[in-house]
């Protein structure tokens, strides 16, 4: 069986190739070529139009203090000013208020779990739980408790699936009279366990946390239809969507937006949707990885667009964006230890992006912050490392976006949310055949 990890890396290598032979867009390149649905050729973008421009900005705005202390602080350092964009416009009245290399590809690195998230929400629906069933080709004997057949497990794409999740059908499975197996575990479809990119790894997490006692050796199938008519034995519900994208995106967890990714329509999906219905000039988008891993491009308004369109699904259905997003200084995050001050904690939702090695390093983080003149602004800030310290970057980073709601009127925490997330652990249940979830 080939795994995903090695045709990940192989696409990666492929990519890099073409990126030499300047097939993919480079940071410094310019944009006169729009990249094509096969990953194959470009072509002009005069060719080939987006569905609906984004909006343009209605002026440019004059530069914030803190966005020239910024700058000249990257040019103090000898950075390349190519290699950095900012774009920051108010919420609520679309007004820019700050605007750097707006329209310049920058790799946005795990931002891009943005745009998976509003995919996957606009598909799926918030409330969304996947389903895991387990189910018997063979009968039960009652009086040794063998499974005379192979355990189904017909994979729903959970992309949360855990180690407590197979503990607790191993313990399901023996509480209702089965204790060994005369036959397989046969996985069909996909399957995820404990971040686990991989389906023969996750199958293997399964077998030994669940404590099954399964004769022979696992196999996997993708066809669920011969299957359809065993017997259900018990499946695994996950938590909500919107929960699940909670933990995505507050933790980075890259197999798990990986996996979400593929389960929506892959990334030409997420592309097509930014170009389609979001609106992004075709040129301005390239995603390799549903996570952000690896090569991706956006633009820092085209991200803004993004941010403002998953905002304004969330408000319209009454959920607020720190329902999948974390809170800086109060949830426990990829953003612990920044905006931690009394008068900044609570005041900046947002996601970070880190990559340490390639396009030689980067350091991102968009969201929104909430300030007392504009109330909520949408930010983007993308800085290229160069090849120097991303942590170094992200002080930067942190410095200049408090400078700006000082500037602003200064911060005003959300009174929502002073309190950490209410659970750090998602929720599954357990459903037994002809019984309620538990």
């Amino acid at each position: 069986m080939i795994r995903p990890a090695f045709v990940k890396r192989t696409v990666a290598l492929v990519v890099t190739l073409l990126i030499a032979v300047g097939a993919v867009p480079l940071l410094t390149k310019n944009k006169n070529f729009a990249w094509s649905r096969s990953f194959a050729t470009f072509t002009p973008a005069t060719e080939k139009k987006s569905v609906a421009e984004p909006t343009p900005t209605p002026r440019r705005p004059d530069d914030p203090q803190a966005l020239i202390a910024f700058r000249n602080r990257l040019m103090s350092e000898q950075r390349e000013g190519n290699q950095h964009g900012v774009y920051i416009e108010a919420l609520n009245t679309h007004e820019p208020i700050a605007a750097w290399n707006e329209r310049e590809l920058f790799n946005p690195a795990s931002v891009v779990k943005l745009a998976t998230t509003l995919v996957a929400l606009e598909k799926l629906g918030a409330d969304y739980r996947f389903r895991t069933e387990f189910r018997a080709t063979g009968e039960i004997d009652a009086r040794t408790g063998a499974l005379n057949g192979d355990l189904i497990m017909l994979s729903g794409s959970d992309p949360s699936f855990s180690i407590p999740d197979a503990q607790n059908v191993g313990d399901a499975l023996r509480r209702s009279g089965v204790r060994r197996v005369n036959g397989s575990l046969v996985v069909v479809g996909p399957f995820t366990c404990n971040h686990n990119s991989q389906t023969d790894i996750s199958a293997g997490v399964f077998r030994r946390q669940s404590r099954l006692a399964l004769r022979d050796n696992t196999r996997f199938e993708t066809d669920k239809s011969p299957y359809n008519a065993a017997k259900l034995l018990l499946a695994v519900e996950s938590d909500t969507l919107l929960h699940i994208l909670q933990q995505q995106n507050a933790h980075s967890v890259n197999s798990m937006a990986d996996f979400l990714g593929d389960y929506i329509g892959g990334v030409r999906a997420v592309r097509d949707f930014l170009v389609e219905k979001a609106g992004l000039p075709d040129h301005e988008v390239f995603v390799m990885r549903a996570s952000g891993l690896e090569i991706n491009r956006l633009t820092p308004q085209g991200t803004a667009r993004i941010l403002r369109m998953l905002t304004e699904w969330l408000r319209a259905r009454g959920y607020k964006l720190e329902d999948v997003m974390p809170v800086a200084g109060v949830d426990y995050s990829t953003l612990a230890g920044r905006f931690t001050e009394p008068e900044f904690a609570g005041s900046v939702i947002a996601k970070t992006g880190t990559l340490t090695e390639t396009d030689d390093g980067a350091a991102a983080l968009s969201g929104v912050a909430m300030t007392r003149k504009y109330g909520p602004v949408l930010f983007v800030i993308y800085d290229m490392a160069e090849g120097r310290s991303v942590r170094h970057l992200r002080q930067m980073q942190d410095e200049f976006l408090k400078n700006l709601m000082t500037e602003l009127g200064g911060p005003a925490a959300l009174a929502s949310r002073l309190e950490p997330a209410p659970s750090e652990s998602l929720q599954s249940r357990l459903i037994l055949a002809d019984k309620n979830p538990s």
